[in-house]
């Protein structure tokens, strides 16, 4: 049996969308198939209130994903049970955007499909732009059936149990070769594990004689960060921030977290000594470094076997070789785990491009441009703050970012806010054109770190404001102030 929905926007022209659901989806699903089929931002969620129930109307309200979510579990809550003659109705509202949607039962049919995939089925019209347009039904289908597939396998990746004897056991056994004496952090290897079609890069740490390790660095995400630290003079401090990584440490007993402590305790394992204790990170742009997961750490024991190899044929005579910037000597990993060949890996780095993310429509950049032009110069950055804040949105610690402006000069704040995300180019631009709307006045220039200013300049050229590249005197002296400040200040806000 399945249920047919209609799902349509409150606001004009008539936007909507068609589904058959399996008669045992939950709220949760129905969350997600709004999310994908109107191509909403996917770290967002939806309430829901029944405005028609039996035929009727009801003034109960189911509240999805909320604190105070007492009275139903929605995430089991069936969607069946609440619209059950044609006709009954539910309103949505997609958080962070304040979209309104309504949802109407329209039938309960049985038909010869898989019973256990949602469908869409017909639909018309673009919810950002307000245009009634064709809609491509085979695309929004394919979106919700590898979201199916991303929920199997995060249910499969929580069954596994990860082996970290076997982790630890490896990690001790490179850490008696000594790799920082063979090999410098610049002198980077790539694993090349032609299996699984993936290019890990590591970099030994140790040969400066203070932190210890290896950090390893996914070709496709990671490589940023790393470029970055090889490439860029006076990284900022926020590259810690910003890392895609997977990390093995060799510390002193105090540095490691009691969660460290306790996973070398549940192996059966101690260590003495100074830099002998082990400890793994994986970190993900924006987000606190945690305990690799089950994928991760098996990853980690094919690369940390791989490294072994590598240090061996160090000793016995492999030279590191004379490679350009961007250049690095790869190892393909054979199945039994020997190395087979060595070739140079050329790694292409483009400039990034960037465009204007903010749909601005004519009559808002004409009103935009209306506003007197002042004297008035500030300061504009987006950084992350350096405490860790949990959030709904995903099942690791998050770095809030700030989008601040200061007036240059007196540094005084004019404006400030906390987002639970990634800082990105879209984000950039998002922060500053809610600024300068609420202003009643243009200012004259805007002053922006070298970082920020290529990814602001196309939002810059179309709403007509100058941007100068600048250290942000004033922001630092407002960040140094405030990294001092205690967190639950930040949050009272």
């Amino acid at each position: 049996m399945m249920i047919q929905l209609h799902i349509e926007s409150k606001k004009k022209p008539k936007i909507y969308r068609k589904f058959l659901l399996p008669e045992k989806s939950s709220f949760a699903l129905l969350d997600e198939l709004l999310l994908l089929s109107f191509d909403f931002d996917m770290l967002g969620y939806s309430d829901f209130e029944i405005v028609k129930k039996d035929g009727q109307v009801s003034k109960e309200k189911i509240q999805f994903l909320t604190e105070n979510d007492t009275d139903l579990d929605t995430e089991d809550e069936l969607v069946a049970d609440w619209l059950r003659k044609p006709g009954d109705e539910a309103i949505a509202q997609v958080i962070e955007t304040d979209e309104l949607l309504t949802i109407r039962l329209e039938s309960s049919v049985d038909l010869p499909m898989d019973s256990e995939t949602p469908t869409c089925i017909a639909g018309a019209g673009n919810i950002h732009t307000g245009k009634v347009n064709k809609i491509n039904v085979e695309e929004i289908n394919e979106r919700i059936r590898e979201n199916a597939d991303i929920e199997g396998f995060l249910d499969y990746l929580g069954s596994i149990e990860p082996d970290y004897l076997s982790l630890l056991e490896l990690a001790n056994e490179l850490k008696k070769l000594k790799p920082w004496q063979y090999l410098r952090d610049d002198e980077i290897v790539v694993i090349d594990c032609e299996e699984i079609e993936y290019k890990a890069l590591v970099s030994v740490m140790g040969a400066g004689g203070q932190d210890f390790g290896l950090m390893i660095f996914d070709m496709e995400h990671g490589y940023g960060s790393l470029a970055k630290i090889l490439y860029e003079k006076n990284v900022s401090s926020e590259i810690a921030y910003s890392l895609n990584a997977l990390t093995v440490n060799f510390v002193d007993r105090e540095e490691l977290n009691p969660e460290d402590y306790q996973l070398i305790k549940d192996c059966g394992l101690s260590y003495r000594g100074k830099k002998n204790w082990i400890q793994f990170r994986s970190y993900q742009e924006g987000t606190h470094p945690e305990i690799p997961n089950p994928l991760e750490v098996e990853f980690l024991i094919n690369a940390l076997g791989t490294m072994i190899n590598i240090i061996e044929a160090r000793k016995v005579g492999w030279e590191y070789p004379e490679v350009a910037a961007h250049q690095y000597p790869v190892f393909k990993v054979q199945m039994d785990g020997d190395l087979q060949e060595i070739y140079t890996l050329q790694i292409q780095t483009p400039k990034p491009t960037y465009e204007c993310y903010e749909e601005i429509s004519m009559f808002e950049k004409a009103q935009y441009k209306k506003k007197p032009k002042s004297a008035v110069q500030l300061e504009y950055d987006v950084f992350y703050m350096p405490f860790g804040v949990e959030s709904e949105l995903t099942n690791r610690t998050v770095y809030p970012i700030i989008g601040m402006l200061v007036e240059r000069g007196s540094n005084m704040v004019i404006e400030h806010e906390l987002f639970p995300m990634p800082k990105t180019p879209p984000i950039a631009q998002s922060i500053l054109w809610a600024y300068l709307k609420s202003f009643e006045i243009r200012p004259n220039k805007i002053f922006v770190s070298k970082e920020l200013k290529p990814m602001l300049q196309p939002l810059a050229k179309i709403i007509g404001i100058e941007l100068v590249e600048s250290e942000l005197p004033g922001i630092r002296e407002v960040r140094e102030f405030m990294e001092n400040m205690p967190v639950d200040l930040f949050e009272e806000e």
